[in-house]
């Protein structure tokens, strides 16, 4: 067993960021690409029960989009593969998260994942035949099949910050909460701002036929925006790991960002991947041939 654990370490520990095998629809209808990372559409964000801010105050952050297109090795995105019919990737997931600052004229916030994660915490990759997501409704973007599952990375570095827009007195700038195309929220404002957010996930699960590489983690980063001006602001979320209907309503009040409970966010995001080191495999085999010569060994001494 101790020889067991000292092989999964190695193998934990030597990980290196790399690019993967990928097949989009899992099929012969596309060819495996080489990438670096996947691109995600401007998409949506939660903060669940998230104001007031308060240091040490923990919240669910509900996120889902679309994937809109791979990037290559040399960093450069690349759209989908086109197989004659149209498909949709997309991403959903729940991060618990914890405030570690809030500025005294509650302007600046910053957060991380925290340590003690929900125990329906969870990030999700889906392929679909037929496109069926709708950032408006928040729908369709945990259906089909599932192509990487994995969970919040605690031990890896993360780190988000959000800062409000102030006018000349020192007061919030209030808009429009949804300015893309047209407003469906008319009796909904918002604070305006900007932030960042970076997390990773351990990978649980990775589906064969669309994953040919071993992968051991994703890295995320995301751009966390207020109004709305390149998507539609979803009205329901995903909050829960698997193919059920939506469960979480955004209860955002009359302005977003002030009344809450919860904050919603415009999100624009890309991961990466970490693989094992091509060194690790062997040093794991070798990890497990110990184990084996250690199991004969004491059979014999029997």
């Amino acid at each position: 067993m101790a020889l067991w654990a000292v092989a999964m370490l190695s193998l934990a520990s030597t990980v290196r960021a790399g690019t993967i095998g990928f097949n989009p629809t899992g099929t012969n209808a596309t060819p495996t690409l080489t990438i670096g990372g996947i691109d995600l559409a401007v998409g949506n964000a939660l903060a669940v029960n998230a104001l007031p801010l308060t240091v040490g105050e923990t919240f669910q952050l509900d996120y889902q989009a679309t994937v809109s297109g791979l990037i290559n090795p040399n960093g450069l995105t690349t759209p989908l593969p086109t197989p004659g019919t149209p498909y949709q990737i997309t991403a959903v997931g729940s991060f618990t998260e914890i405030v570690d600052f809030v500025s005294a004229d509650k302007s600046v916030a910053t957060f991380r994942v925290a340590p003690t994660q929900s125990s329906n915490s969870f990030f999700e990759l889906y392929y679909n035949p037929t496109v069926i997501a709708n950032n408006l409704a928040g729908t369709g973007f945990n259906q089909g099949t599932l192509i990487l599952a994995g969970k919040p990375s605690v031990p890896t570095a993360s780190v988000g910050v959000y800062s409000l827009s102030k006018d000349s007195a020192g007061n919030p700038v209030i808009q429009a909460f949804d300015q893309f195309v047209n407003n469906d929220y008319p009796n909904t404002n918002t604070v305006s701002g900007s932030g960042s957010s970076m997390l990773s996930a351990d990978v649980t699960f990775a589906n064969p036929d669309f994953i040919k590489t071993p992968l051991q983690q994703i890295t995320f980063n995301s751009s966390l925006v207020t109004p709305f001006g390149s998507v539609d602001p979803s009205g329901r979320f995903t909050g829960l790991p698997g193919t059920g209907a939506p469960n979480v309503t955004p209860n955002l009040g009359a302005i977003n960002g002030l009344s809450g409970p919860d904050f919603q966010f415009q999100a624009d995001a890309n991961f990466s991947f970490l693989v094992p080191e091509p060194a690790s495999f062997i040093q794991a085999g070798l990890g497990l041939l110990g184990v084996l010569g250690v199991a004969v060994a004491a059979r014999v001494r029997r």
